[in-house]
Formats: structure tokens, sequence, C-alpha cells
């Protein structure tokens, strides 16, 4: 019998909720989630200087979380970052991508595309450092998921309102599928 998983991508600037999403939406799915790899990573490292190298073992480790997760998920696969966000990060630190990243970039990676509103407060934390960028990374992001003709979807609202429009747009992105 094949699965039929449903991965969404949760995308967005730093401090726009996307963690704390995923969570409530794997919850409210009896699903999964896929953390974020590279916050667990920068926790050992230093997050200021940091390589092309250490992006590609970032999106490799990445991606292997989400294949190993995904083997044992039955419905819903949140994950709490993709290969676009490591793209932004490299063209935003480096001003290119490596090849292995951006090739491995598909349409077809999710089921679904979320990028998280800047409508929730900033809040620091020891990995995060661009505050300045959020509004630019929003918009970045819409930008590179609309050059690859991927169909996406704003969550906002803050607390319950953010999950509930999420739940709203899930729901109704599903429905049609079927």
């Amino acid at each position: 019998m094949e699965k039929t998983i449903k991965k969404i991508a949760i995308l967005g600037a730093e401090s726009t909720g996307k963690s704390t999403l995923c969570e409530q939406l794997a919850a409210h799915y009896n699903g999964q989630f896929v953390p974020e790899f590279a916050r667990s990573y920068f926790e050992g490292n230093d997050i200021k200087n940091y390589s092309l190298d250490e992006l590609i073992l970032i999106a490799n480790h990445q991606l292997e979380l989400e294949k190993d997760i995904e083997e044992t998920s039955t419905n819903f696969l949140f994950c709490d970052t993709s290969l676009i966000t490591i793209k932004i990060w490299a063209l935003n630190q480096f001003n290119k991508v490596p090849h292995i990243i951006s090739r491995s970039i598909k349409p077809s990676d999710y089921d679904l595309y979320l990028i998280c509103n800047n409508d929730i407060p900033w809040q620091a934390d020891a990995l995060r450092q661009h505050q300045h960028l959020r509004e630019h990374i929003f918009k970045w992001n819409k930008h590179e998921l609309q050059k690859l003709s991927i169909d996406y979807h704003i969550v906002k609202g803050l607390g319950d309102k953010r999950l509930n429009n999420a739940i709203q747009i899930i729901d109704a992105a599903f429905a049609k599928a079927q």
C-alpha cells in the first residue's frame, strides 16, 4: 500500500514562529515535524563565521533528517525549513549558492508551502542575527517560490489565530486534492 503523506514546508524569516507552528500543526493533524537542523548545528558552531561547505553539510543533514522522519510518518509531515531557506542564506552571506543546493531544489519536494508572515514580534536568541532583514527575507521567500512556479500561502496572525489560519489553509488545500 502506497503512503499518502502530505509534506508541508514552513518557510519564513527568523523569529516568525516556524518551529512553533510546525509543532502545533503536527499535534493537530497527528503528524510529525522535522526540526531545522541548522539550529542544532549552530548551537555548537560559530553562526557568525560559517562557510559554504558548512551550508552544504547543513543542507545534506536537513534532507537526511527529513527522509528519516518521513519514513515513519503516516499522514502529515511538517518541515521547519527547506533548501530554499539554505539557498537564501547562501545568497545573503556569500552572494552565491553551491550548485548541489540549487540543483536539489524541486517544486515537487513538498505538497504545500507556507510562508510565515512577519507579524510576530522579534524574539532575540543566540542564533538569530537578522532582525533588520525580516521583510527582505519574507519577500525573498516569495520570490524564490514564484521563480519555481510554486503555489504558496502566507500564514498570518498571533497565537491561536495563526494556528487556525494555517489549519484553514491546509484543510482547503487538501480538500481540493480529494
